[in-house]
């Protein structure tokens, strides 16, 4: 693999034991114990707050958090980019984040991180051997993680688990304009073949990884994503719509509501286009971002071109636990990307009761069903998108139909349910690599070297 300069991840720097203390040691022998790694973000990240904490952070953290739960040991390992946060921080039960030193540490755009992935597998190593700690499995998060991942799996011998969340061929599909090294193309083909096991969030991810990339069959396993259904729960709507309009100094009437990262692809712009040519006045929150971004900069200019300047307001990204309200706040929640491997934002205003509009692309058709819990257009246009919105906002039997089973709708995605089918892919790939739980691993063979 290009990426992949030595394959060599040496033993160095061992760390201090009284500084970077143990914790959520493994409480039994039958402990499974996972090395998931999210090199690029991390899963303390705010979401929406930067183009990289976006559905993927979320993810990391809800399944990490859920496995642990269910006795897993689960050490996610993510790049060291502040200097303040200690090494290791304690998340949840049997659940903690490990900064690793790869290159300065302070942020970095993404596209400069590759040339330290060597010294990130080496880290992870590193800390291993220091701390004495082996695992069971490797899962990996984003194309970047995967090939240090792949690197430690050679290494430990420990099965390799790979979830990609985008897939740099599919989004230079639906929008051409993305700007995608070549680096990162060839790397993606490349650990397609590598990689033990591949998660796919959708049958459509199945479908391009099966044909476009040639991904060998028994590899690949659709495992949705998940929503927690006790945080996003579906009462209180109509106390949190009022308490947030009028924090926001807006009327009571139709609330439309998009979040998510304000980037280009999630095209929040199709979101104020389709607002304004509404025959009724509706308010439009858009959340994500901060008041320094471009991009709301520019979004700004086309409310205010628009004329719906007045009933738009930008909201800065918001901590996750907060998002409920705004979910009950929106009558509809608008998913306008180009493209979305899943679509994490939209199953959790669902589970929240809020039906979806959305453009029918990647995983959304998997559980947006249109004229049941919201509605899905054809057409990648603002004038189809304002006609399914005004198809559910002026049928008032119809938009309380879809209110209706938005959440008994996504039942089937609890996190319980997701992490159990990922533990059992866990359990599937160590029984076929001969790694019994209640016995010493390869990978803590290779960190007692």
């Amino acid at each position: 693999m290009t990426i992949l300069l030595s394959g060599t991840v040496p033993g160095q720097q061992k760390s201090s034991e009284g500084r970077w203390p143990k914790i959520c040691e493994s409480t039994g022998a039958q402990d499974m114990r996972v090395a998931m790694l999210c090199y690029h973000t991390s899963p303390l990240a705010q979401i929406g707050k930067s183009r990289d904490a976006g559905g993927m952070n979320v993810y990391v953290r809800e399944l990490a958090c859920h496995l642990g739960l269910m006795g897993v040991s689960v050490d996610i390992f993510t790049r060291w980019t502040d200097p303040l946060l200690p090494q290791v921080i304690s998340l949840s039960t049997r659940v903690r984040v490990i900064h690793i030193p790869a290159g300065p540490i302070e942020i970095l755009h993404k596209n400069h991180l590759p040339q330290y992935l060597e010294q990130f597998a080496d880290g992870i190593n590193c800390f291993a051997v220091s701390h004495r700690r082996d695992y069971h499995v490797i899962h990996s998060h984003y194309w970047q993680s995967a090939a240090a991942g792949q690197l430690l799996s050679s290494r430990w011998g420990a099965p390799h688990i790979v979830m990609f969340h985008t897939l740099a061929d599919i989004k230079l599909m639906h929008r051409p304009e993305e700007h995608e090294t070549a680096l990162r193309r060839r790397t993606e083909k490349e650990l397609i073949h590598s990689a033990n096991a591949i998660i796919a969030a959708a049958p459509d991810e199945y479908h391009h990884l099966k044909f476009h990339y040639h991904a060998p069959e028994r590899s690949l396993h659709i495992i949705p994503c998940g929503v927690d259904m006790r945080k996003f729960y579906d009462s209180n709507r109509e106390e949190d719509k009022a308490a947030i309009l009028q924090h926001l100094q807006l009327n009571y009437i139709p609330t439309l509501l998009f979040a998510g990262r304000l980037d280009p692809l999630k095209g929040a712009d199709l979101a104020i286009q389709a607002a304004a040519m509404l025959p009724r006045r509706v308010n439009l929150l858009l959340i994500g971002g901060h008041p320094d971004d471009p991009e709301r900069s520019r979004l700004t200019q086309t409310a205010q071109k628009l004329g719906i300047a007045s009933t738009t307001r930008f909201i800065d990204a918001q901590p996750h636990d907060l998002m409920a309200r705004y979910y009950h706040a929106g009558d509809l929640f608008l998913v306008a990307s180009y493209y979305e491997s899943f679509g994490l934002a939209a199953i959790e205003a669902l589970a929240a009761g809020t039906p979806v509009v959305a453009f029918r692309v990647g995983g959304l058709p998997s559980f947006i069903q249109h004229g049941i819990n919201g509605a899905l257009t054809e057409h990648r246009n603002a004038a189809a998108f304002a006609e399914q919105i005004e198809n559910l906002l002026g049928n008032p039997a119809r938009m309380q139909y879809a209110k209706n089973n938005a959440r008994p709708s996504i039942a089937e995605y609890s996190w319980q349910n997701i992490s159990r089918k990922m533990l059992a892919l866990y359990r599937q790939l160590t029984e076929n690599a001969g790694i019994a739980t209640d016995t010493i691993s390869p990978a803590a063979q290779a960190c007692m070297c």
